[in-house]
């Protein structure tokens, strides 16, 4: 191939100048690696901590490190340190420590050994001589007494006494100082409370209690389902767990075969110990979901009462009781000796006998008024009705002996009487929002209330008493109550 001279010279130029470019960042580059300083070598001071107990935290010159005993801090200076260990509810260790050029210190410190570092809890309570558990130990001593030599820390301590609630608290100690705590049993030998907050009750607001041949103790919620209470632990049956129609349950009461009977807004149900059968206006001939009553006769039938109307269930076939004049809202029934029905309604005490229903007007009979909330039969068969403040006039409490009735007013004139429960020794008991009511069999009362009596509370919704004689109280607000056998 020919070139021109023109263009040889142009490359030649193109070649040198390359040379130049590439020597200058040669040259640039030996320059800033030969100008820069050397690195130093890194510290080598360290101090290893440790302590009995460990958890302490690290302070260096007044900088929390962050590193928690057992710990290293390392690339250290040499100089003198002023070392901070701390740890919740102990005194502050802190002194100072020389470290030289590339020095390890090892350094421990025991806590333990040091006397400054024990503290104690003084333990007082009403009754005195309550015994004294620390966590799950039970000490020789009771209270009034104070407990010295104490690491610092919380403490579980608990305090009982015969008959009275104990109580579990946590006690702090601290180093060097001590602190008093005081704390008031609650006398368990007459009333015993089961609330939210002191047992595994679920809810306060009770509505309905029953008692089962095996002693165990049902409890109806306002809201929150059923409870089964063994003696010393709450089962809960609700509609997350079971097949419980309802959360909101009306009414409770076990059968002649220990079946539990559950009313609640969304129709019936039945509780065998292990299944459920439910019946509502969908599944059965109930013309209403709103279960308020039920009891039990000598055939073996079961009598439900609905806010619309009564029915008898034999186990396979329904008969359905009404009137549409009065219309059967039956609050509450009870079944006497001669198979009678007596049915609490709001128009009045009807009686179904023989397929007949028997009205008894309050206009006739006198009796508080024509709103019943409740009824039962005592031992000699005189029928016990709770009325409810209507159109002007008060509540109060009939008894009918067959021909008259005989009236009882309880508490103010705004008082709201819920149930009656006649118990085996044929005293009455009357649930009212001003306390329990006890009738007994001379007609002489006593009225159990917050101010008189250790109940929780005074809106008392049912009672019903077991097999060792203990009355068992639900309330609103106040949970579950056991007014022991006297």
């Amino acid at each position: 191939m020919i070139y021109k001279r023109s263009e040889i010279v142009k490359k030649n130029l193109y070649f040198i100048f390359f040379l130049l470019t590439i020597t200058l960042l040669i040259q640039g580059c030996e320059q800033e690696i030969s100008t820069s300083p050397l690195e130093p070598e890194p510290q080598k001071g360290k101090i290893v901590f440790d302590s009995n107990p460990h958890g302490f935290t690290i302070f260096l010159n007044g900088r929390n490190t962050g590193s928690i005993t057992p710990d290293s801090l390392t690339f250290l200076d040499a100089n003198d340190y002023l070392i901070t260990l701390k740890k919740k509810y102990y005194k502050d260790s802190v002194f100072t420590l020389q470290l030289f050029q590339d020095e390890t210190k090892n350094l421990f410190i025991d806590f333990i050994s040091n006397p400054a570092m024990y503290g104690k809890i003084n333990l007082f309570s009403i009754p005195a001589g309550a015994s004294i558990k620390i966590f799950d130990s039970l000490i020789t001593s009771h209270t009034p007494d104070t407990i010295d030599n104490l690491l610092p820390g919380e403490y579980s301590i608990t305090l009982s006494y015969p008959q009275h609630r104990s109580v579990t608290f946590k006690a702090i100690v601290e180093s060097g100082m001590m602190n008093l705590y005081s704390n008031v049993l609650q006398d368990t030998s007459v009333w015993v409370d089961f609330q939210v907050f002191n047992s595994g009750l679920i809810s306060n607001n009770l509505k309905s209690v029953t008692v089962d041949q095996n002693d165990y103790k049902w409890i109806a919620t306002i809201d929150k389902g059923l409870m089964k209470f063994d003696g010393s632990k709450f089962f809960v049956f609700n509609t997350s767990n079971s097949s419980i129609p309802s959360n909101r349950i009306n009414v409770i009461k076990i059968d002649n075969s220990n079946n539990l009977w559950v009313g609640t807004n969304n129709g019936l149900g039945i509780f065998n110990g292990t299944s459920w059968t439910n019946f509502n206006k969908n599944n059965s001939p109930l013309t209403s979901n709103d279960i308020l009553s039920f009891d039990f006769d000598d055939q073996g039938n079961a009598w439900i009462g609905a806010s619309s109307g009564l029915f008898k269930f034999d186990g396979t076939s329904w008969t359905y009781y009404n009137d549409s004049d009065y219309n059967l809202w039956c609050n509450d029934l009870k079944i006497s000796i001669d198979n009678s029905i007596w049915i609490a309604t709001n128009t009045g005490i009807i009686k179904l006998k023989n397929e007949i229903l028997t009205y008894y007007p309050d206009s006739v009979y006198l009796y508080p008024t024509n709103t019943v909330s409740a009824i039962d039969i005592d031992q000699i068969g005189n029928i016990w009705s709770c009325h409810q403040n209507t159109l002007g006039k008060r509540n109060g409490v009939s008894i009918f002996d067959g021909l008259s009735f005989t009236n009882k007013y309880l508490g103010t004139a705004s008082n709201s009487l819920n149930d009656v429960y006649v118990d085996y020794n044929n005293r009455k008991w009357i649930s009212t929002i001003e306390g329990l009511v006890l009738v007994r069999q001379d007609g002489s009362t006593t009225i159990f209330n917050k101010a008189n009596s250790l109940i929780s509370s005074d809106a008392i919704t049912s009672c019903c008493k077991d097999n060792s004689g203990n009355i068992w109280i639900t309330t609103y607000g106040g949970g579950l109550n056991k007014l022991k056998n006297q």
